[in-house]
């Protein structure tokens, strides 16, 4: 693998020390459209709407607690990704360990249970399989988590099941037409609740406060910081854009998650070798949010809901073990599927790849790692009874969820948001809607939207790599999507020296003079084709991101590369 670039690079505004931080913050927060950058810098629990601003959610919160009253048999209903799951572990763990003994009932007097879809048997959302057992047990309520938007249909056959619905996926436009069931949803019904692109997670957090609310317990956000560990992980797992209203719920997840109350998480942490105390994005996105996927993926999503709902410490070890287990097997199936899919992929501007053997659970994965490496829209299907299931993923400027519904006549399922999808279509359909799909792509999806460009921030020279510039560019965190690290370009930097690292010799570290008094650091990792590319006394241009290095004690400021080429190239 190369960081050699392939790319277009972008450049923002070349920066001397005649500018000043605060003119560096600025320049940034434009490129990100920051409009408040008081508001931006210093997110505040009170910058988020209430639960009151979130249309039908005191009629839900109502519904709910009538049926813990009459002690009526209750399942919360989550999907099983991440989202779903800590979802579901909130409005479970509230209404078992908290309402009902707020309101005095015995446990042992009433039924109230949580319950993640098997991915294979299932299928996503509810479904005629998971309803027809669910009303042979005398379920009276269900309360959906991250899932049922797209069910109406199918929730009008159970007339003998109460239904509240909550989600915050992508809504059918016929959403209102015919609904006589309790709907909680950011864009229900019409878009009351000022930001849409939330998770399934928080939706259902602003539902338990709206309970609290009317039992009279304390439903300020203040005080309810206990859930926002999860519904920090939720948010970035399910890829919401950190800004605004998300900012504000990933910056006190992150902190509540520094000393988290949640068994669980602590030894799924410890499974990863992950420090709570040092937590950012990257290890909700890439630690722990894969650790938990895993189970839903290869397994059951089950035991990811008991890992987070877990008292026994025994019990969490033993979990946590089992979810790091099926995350290793996930990574190997992963690589695997996406070296078959490179080889069976169409030339049109959607991409397809099928293979009636893959895993069910990773095709989501292997979609991501399709489309990143061509940055074309793409979809992957496999084979499930007598169902293809398909993942799709998409590109910028693209919602492959309204592309998808454009053919919805020919599925038998679908649901997404602008750069995600999930599908289901029976055999006889599979030809006929791919036909139609890459036709669509190919006359209405601009080939100039393929390019690849790297958008860099701004251009410095190497007197800025210090402690103090770090700090100040720490003011933007958190990072991730829609709000993604800084990106910086070194130009022409003179390798002084060049370390292979790592037990691959897959990693470079260099020492460099760039037009500062001294030498400086930086690293490039998974770049093995590099190391003989990159030679002592070579001249670069490199884009990466600035950052701290501690070491035995040692803090250095380092540059990690993303992407460098050759001078003048």
């Amino acid at each position: 693998m190369t960081l050699e670039t392939s790319k277009t690079w972008n450049l923002g505004p070349k920066i001397d020390s005649s500018y000043s931080y605060e003119d560096i913050l600025n320049i940034v927060l434009e490129k990100r459209e920051i409009k408040d950058k008081e508001k931006f810098l210093t997110p505040k629990l009170e910058d988020i709407p209430t639960y009151e601003k979130l249309y039908d959610c005191l009629s839900a919160a109502e519904k709910i607690l009538k049926a813990v009253k009459e002690k009526k048999k209750i399942v919360v209903y989550g999907d099983y990704d991440v989202d779903g799951i800590t979802g579901t572990c909130i409005l479970w763990s509230f209404l078992y360990f908290e309402l009902l003994d707020f309101l005095k009932i015995k446990k042992e007097d009433i039924s109230i249970l949580p319950y993640i879809p098997d991915r294979v048997e299932d299928g996503y959302g509810l479904s005629k399989k998971t309803l027809d057992k669910l009303k042979s047990e005398d379920t009276e309520l269900i309360v959906t988590v991250d899932c049922g938007i797209r069910d109406k249909e199918l929730i009008k056959e159970y007339p003998e099941i109460e239904f509240v619905v909550t989600d915050h996926h992508l809504p059918p436009d016929d959403i209102l037409e015919g609904l006589d069931y309790t709907l909680v949803h950011q864009m229900y019904p019409g878009k009351e609740y000022p930001y849409e692109s939330v998770c399934g997670a928080f939706v259902v957090y602003l539902l338990v406060l709206s309970l609290k609310n009317l039992v009279g317990l304390d439903s300020s956000f203040e005080s309810n910081k206990k859930f926002l560990d999860l519904v920090a992980l939720a948010t970035v797992a399910d890829i919401m854009p950190l800004n605004d209203v998300n900012r504000v719920l990933v910056k006190y997840g992150l902190e509540t998650l520094q000393n988290t109350s949640n068994l669980g998480l602590k030894k799924l942490a410890k499974e990863a070798n992950l420090d709570l105390e040092k937590i950012n994005t990257y290890h909700l996105g890439f630690v722990l949010g894969p650790r938990l996927n895993a189970s839903g993926r290869l397994d059951l999503g089950m035991h990811a809901l008991k890992l987070l709902c877990v008292k026994e410490e025994e019990k969490a070890v033993e979990l946590a073990r089992k979810l790091d287990a099926l995350n290793k097997e996930r990574q190997k199936l992963t690589f695997e599927m996406y070296e078959e899919a490179q080889n069976s992929l169409n030339d049109d501007n959607i991409l397809i790849a099928k293979d009636e053997n893959w895993n069910e659970g990773v095709i989501g994965l292997v979609a991501s790692k399709l489309q990143e490496k061509y940055n074309r829209p793409v979809i992957v299907f496999t084979k499930s009874g007598d169902e293809f299931k398909g993942s799709a993923r998409s590109i910028k400027g693209v919602n492959i969820t309204e592309i998808i519904e454009k053919f919805s006549h020919h599925l038998t399922n679908f649901g997404g948001h602008e750069q995600a999808a999930g599908l289901s279509l029976q055999e006889d359909s599979f030809d006929a809607f791919v036909n139609d799909i890459i036709s669509y792509a190919n006359e209405n999806i601009s080939e100039d939207m393929f390019e690849k460009v790297l958008d860099i921030d701004l251009v410095l020279d190497s007197t800025f790599l210090t402690h103090e510039f770090v700090e100040q560019i720490s003011r933007l965190e958190p990072f991730g999507y829609g709000n993604k690290k800084p990106i910086f370009m070194l130009e022409n930097i003179v390798v002084v020296d060049k370390k292979v690292m790592g037990n691959e010799k897959n990693h470079i570290k260099i020492t460099f003079k760039g037009n500062s008094t001294g030498v400086d650091e930086a690293v490039l990792f998974n770049c093995s084709d590099d190391v003989e590319k990159i030679k002592e006394d070579d001249t670069l241009d490199l884009v990466g991101s600035v950052g701290i290095n501690e070491w035995n004690g040692e803090s250095k400021i380092q540059f990690e590369v993303k992407e460098w080429k050759y001078c003048n190239n």
